[in-house]
């Protein structure tokens, strides 16, 4: 089928998009330096116009025939070179002859001659054009309006090259002062017009614009040097490559192919598993340092007069790990975001949407599912992660911003502490006389050892010189008012009785002669109120020491078992 049929504009753009990497066999050219290589050859099929220059560039850099990169210090900084994946469709058997090889003659190439002069110098010769096609006399420039009806087409003034003696365009005496012209302001009201109306991300959309930009100013320049002012040449210059509008939407179809969207939506998807599983492995760090960490606060605080108890419960290290879910999903949804934006091509207003509904969904089933043993306050912290995911692609990570800043890392161990530590979540306040009947000992408690036996049972020690008294260690059931923790006021006894032993100098040893407790075999208090109390001859008893300790731990489960068995 011939161009005209179905496949036409498929054949054309690919046929273009050959003419291009073919002209930049051997050299690295501007888009500018490119359209004024190419924009006059009649033939090229599908005629290449200069409005639709730059999408071409960019919709064969997104099928990676292209690479670009900058070049400071010139007037145009953004040139094009062919990839590998050219070259290797180079070896294909070869089609119809294309435009760039078909007018090599035209461009004055000479034959067998494959490479030509990488990035043509403006003083050798015409501009961006081989030395032997300047012309050997040259013209007086004619006024504006002789040169526009002599010139229709832009790039063949090339030909004619500057007039005698005028400085190069990217030329210090070319560019001087030049920011301040009314054809320049023009130009940069053109390029900022563009860049708002392109849904591209940021550091995409300040590409496009430079490089925009870099174009006119460069068109402009080569029609000041042949006798136009510099508002006409700049009207002239972006009449050619069309409205932002027009413009904007022919480089938005370009860049946004659905092959850098699936793969993008790949790497998003990926980026969130890994960011989710890093955060979860990061939580056995957090597992091991919090008890350590609750007992430096619990000893500072005995210095400074007040009790406080953290209730160190399978719930309390299940938590950690939901807290640190909740760290992952905001991680994630940053992280995401940008990573999705930048190779899809899209901005971020028209991906955060459906992108944060399906990863909040994605995040909420694993926080649903995740084993662990649950209780209000962990299911509640689960439940947060979705949220966290959606206020991550809030704010995106962009190529130039780091994932993980010194601040962003403060605030996740400032939301790990309020999720973990603080009054009414995890840490409480007690007071040691509250023991029914049995004040605190004068002159300070004495330490009493809790130890775990391999069986799961509790064993209490006592220093063995405390004192002549009978000495017991008594479990009542506690309850939470608040942040402090008492007896609970229902009971009038204590439920257990046990008797202490004497605990050694290896804490990984029980003590000598105590009796185990074991919690699972008691009634199913959420905390204990544990008190050794000394008994005197006369019947006087005597709170030596007060621990709160945790009772047995639910079955493992998941949150969305814990919300099915509440309803």
């Amino acid at each position: 089928m011939d161009e005209a049929g179905r496949d036409g504009p498929m054949i054309a753009d690919d046929r273009i998009g050959r003419a291009v990497v073919d002209a930049l066999r051997g050299q690295d050219l501007s888009g500018f330096e490119l359209w004024r290589w190419l924009g006059s050859a009649q033939s090229i099929p599908g005629r290449l116009t200069e409005a639709r220059l730059y999408a071409t560039l960019y919709r064969l850099e997104a099928e990676g025939l292209l690479q670009s990169d900058w070049h400071e210090g010139e007037r145009t900084r953004r040139r094009y070179r062919p990839t590998a994946l050219a070259s290797e469709r180079d070896d294909e058997p070869a089609g119809p002859p294309d435009a760039s090889r078909a007018n090599q003659g035209q461009f004055g190439t000479p034959a067998g001659e494959d490479r030509r002069p990488v990035s043509p110098d403006p003083e050798a010769g015409s501009w961006f054009m081989p030395r032997e096609m300047a012309p050997p006399t040259r013209r007086p420039a004619p006024p504006p309006r002789a040169a526009a009806a002599s010139h229709p087409e832009h790039p063949a003034m090339a030909a004619a090259g500057p007039p005698a003696g005028a400085p190069p365009a990217d030329s210090p005496a070319a560019t001087s002062g030049e920011a301040g012209r009314p054809g320049r302001v023009a130009i940069a009201a053109y390029a900022d017009d563009l860049g708002a109306r392109l849904d591209l991300p940021r550091l995409e959309c300040d590409r496009v614009r430079q490089e925009i930009a870099d174009h006119l100013v460069d068109s402009a320049g080569a029609l000041e040097l042949h006798g136009y002012g510099s508002e006409a040449a700049a009207a002239d210059a972006m009449s050619r490559l069309g409205s932002p509008s027009d413009q904007a939407a022919l480089i938005e179809q370009a860049e946004q192919t659905p092959a850098r969207l699936r793969r993008a939506i790949r790497r998003g998807v990926l980026v969130l598993v890994a960011e989710l599983v890093l955060w979860l492995f990061l939580s056995v760090a957090v597992l091991v340092v919090a008890p350590g960490v609750t007992d430096a606060v619990v000893a500072a605080g005995r210095l400074a007069g007040i009790h406080l108890a953290v209730l160190e419960s399978a719930e309390w290290a299940t938590n950690q790990v939901a807290a640190m879910v909740c760290l992952g999903a905001f991680a994630a949804g940053r992280l995401s975001m940008g990573l999705l934006a930048r190779i899809s091509r899209h901005g971020d207003a028209t991906l955060r949407k459906p992108w944060a509904v399906g990863g909040a969904a994605g995040v909420l089933v694993v926080a649903l599912l995740l084993p662990g043993y649950q209780d209000a306050l962990t299911v509640a912290t689960l439940l947060l992660a979705p949220l966290a995911f959606v206020a991550g692609t809030l704010r995106p990570q962009h190529a130039n911003e780091h994932g993980y800043s010194p601040r962003g890392a403060a605030a996740a161990i400032l939301l790990l502490a309020i999720a973990t530590w603080l009054p009414f979540g995890r840490m409480f306040a007690y007071d040691p006389n509250a023991t029914p009947g049995t004040p605190l000992a004068q002159g300070g408690s004495v330490p009493m050892t809790v130890f775990e036996t391999d069986t799961g049972a509790y064993e209490y020690g006592l220093p063995q010189s405390t004192g002549n008294g009978v000495f017991t260690v008594e479990l009542w059931p506690a309850a939470t008012e608040g942040p402090f923790i008492v007896v609970d006021l229902s009971a009038t006894e204590a439920t257990i009785s046990v008797k202490a032993g004497v605990p050694g100098s290896d804490d990984t040893v029980a003590p000598a002669g105590a009796q185990s407790v074991d919690l699972t075999k008691l009634p199913p208090f959420r905390q204990w109120w544990v008190v050794a109390v000394e008994t005197g001859p006369n019947g006087q008893r005597t709170a030596l020491d007060v621990v709160i300790q945790t009772g047995a731990s639910p079955r493992l489960s998941s949150a969305l078992g814990w919300l099915i068995s509440k309803l």
